[in-house]
């Protein structure tokens, strides 16, 4: 089941799959909860999990916004998707019923980004998600 959840309920167990990815993380991870509580208050985060029972299999911590460019177009960057590595196979389940869910809220482009040190276009290809572009970091 997928089901979208307030972050501060799930806090513990979302900020426990977070710490599973701090070897993606170019730089050290302070994960402030208490703003993820408030964006998610404001309407702004959208905190999806995939459970089987009581068991989380996958979040995705996405930010909805109309587009500053085009206010027209409502779209939600990802902050966050993991999904388990035990539960990777049949992954796709999560990815369309997140769509779903999107779509239902008047999303219009879902972005997701893909690590070079561990790049997942393969996954979002098969899902439908096309390239846009690449993104690049410096530290300053």
């Amino acid at each position: 089941m997928i089901k979208q959840v307030k972050f501060a309920d799930y806090q513990h167990k979302i900020t426990s799959m977070m710490m599973e990815m701090l070897h993606l993380e170019p730089q050290p991870v302070d994960i402030p909860v208490r703003r993820y509580c408030e964006l998610d208050d404001m309407g702004v985060l959208r905190a999806m999990l995939w459970f089987d029972g009581d068991m989380v299999k996958a979040v995705a911590l996405l930010f909805v916004s109309p587009s500053l460019r085009n206010p027209m177009i409502v779209d939600a960057s990802t902050d966050v998707l993991w999904v388990k590595p035990e539960h990777r196979g049949n992954s796709s389940e999560f990815i369309s019923s997140i769509k779903a869910y999107l779509s239902d809220i008047g999303v219009n482009y879902w972005y997701v980004s893909s690590r070079d040190n561990a790049p997942i276009e393969g996954f979002l290809e098969k899902n439908n998600f096309e390239p846009l572009e690449r993104l690049y970091f410096c530290e300053v």
